[in-house]
């Protein structure tokens, strides 16, 4: 059976589309592409960097088994949405902002799996192409986010056979809205580690880690100067790890690429956990008020988990009711901690080896429950019930 992917805004080596889900529906038999975008004529790998690699320059190429066309990414607008909708409205199929729909309807596929909105047009829009040809085939949306509640996004979800979803929080609202359409929550989890290899160092050291792009409202720079000025005057050996980059716009880039105590560097989806095995404490901040960091369960909180790494978050819904439920990290019960609330929960931990290592065995048994060979089930029950 044919799989096509579709991706805009997402790199063709992204961790959930190509490394988890692409990966395992090759493993389970399924026959997959990816449609993805490139800008500039490039692709891009999950930095945003252009990958200049001769490799994948070519407009289709074979990369770990899974098949990839790619095409040149228009930047959707509003104007373009519009005349979507209007497409939508009148069952035309003549308008595509750029070579998504050409490549991905040459796959003939049988299942159609868009990971964005506006690639969920395209889906769509294939689905209605082909069923005019007397070809019957499903559409699964894999929403990473909270959409918001729009005519475009109601008219598509017309056609969806099955919704892809990344917390219990996300899938009560989607269920509330589209009661007819089958949800199925899949973590973005990692597979599991049956072992670690804690560094060397890990003992007589005290690590913060925080993993992905540091924005103000992800993060956010100012806090973890402050933290790690904090943790310098009361711990030994203390170092903070950024695992990903500092987003450009962020003044504070040269503050924290001088700091003593701050190390960046970008790390590769598959040399992570090696990287993670000298940290002790996971940091996330989210500015909730946005619905979407209100209700998520990131990559990488996940990621610290899968390491026996305890987390320290801000208020969230999904995210306490896990660590409440495992008992695997501390919430902070404010919407807007300051850099002193998480520096008191990390000297906590930093003074209570016992209690750091009880909740670091908890993350432990609680991916045992939830990481990937147990999501890839799911994917597969998904799958299998669409060809019924």
């Amino acid at each position: 059976m044919k799989v096509c992917k579709l991706i805009r805004k997402h790199s063709f080596k992204d961790v959930h589309v190509f490394e988890k889900e692409a990966i395992s529906l090759k493993k389970l038999g399924y026959d997959v592409t990816i449609v993805a975008g490139k800008t500039r004529g490039v692709v891009f790998g999950p930095n945003r960097s252009s990958i200049k690699d001769p490799a994948f320059k070519k407009d289709s190429f074979e990369y770990k088994g899974i098949k990839f066309l790619t095409y040149d990414i228009v930047e959707i607008t509003y104007t373009h949405i519009n005349k979507m909708i209007k497409a939508l409205e009148t069952n035309t199929q003549n308008y595509f902002p750029d070579k998504l729909y050409e490549k991905a309807l040459s796959t003939n596929a049988d299942i159609y799996h868009a990971h964005e909105l506006h690639t969920l047009y395209e889906a769509v829009q294939i689905k209605r192409t082909l069923r005019k040809k007397g070809k019957n085939v499903k559409v699964i949306f894999d929403a990473h986010e909270l959409e918001a509640n729009s005519k475009f996004l109601t008219l598509l979800m017309k056609e969806v056979d099955h919704l892809i979803t990344v917390s219990d929080s996300i899938k009560e609202i989607y269920q509330k809205r589209y009661p007819n359409v089958p949800i199925t929550v899949i973590y973005n989890t990692p597979s599991y580690q049956e072992e670690l290899q804690k560094d060397k160092t890990y003992k007589n050291s005290f690590v913060i880690a925080f993993e992905g792009v540091v924005t103000y409202q992800k993060g956010d720079p100012r806090k973890i100067i402050e933290i790690a000025n904090l943790c310098n005057k009361s711990m030994k050996n203390f170092s903070f790890e950024i695992f990903g980059r500092i987003h450009p716009t962020m003044k504070e880039r040269n503050l924290i690429s001088q700091h003593p105590s701050i190390n960046c560097k970008w790390i590769d989806y598959h040399n992570l956990p090696t990287e993670l095995n000298k940290v002790h404490v996971g940091y996330i901040y989210f500015d909730t008020s946005n619905a979407n960091r209100k209700y998520a369960m990131p990559n990488k909180f996940f990621s610290y988990l899968n390491n026996g790494i305890p987390v320290v978050v801000n208020q969230s819904i999904d995210m306490k009711r896990f660590i409440e439920k495992y008992q695997c990290g501390i919430v902070i019960d404010k919407v807007n901690p300051t850099a002193e609330d998480y520096y008191n929960q990390f000297y906590r931990l930093y003074q209570n080896r016992k209690l750091l290592s009880q909740m670091g065995q908890n993350a432990r048994k609680a991916m045992k429950d939830i990481c990937w060979e147990k999501m890839e089930e799911r994917l597969s029950e998904i799958y299998k019930s669409l060809q019924t």
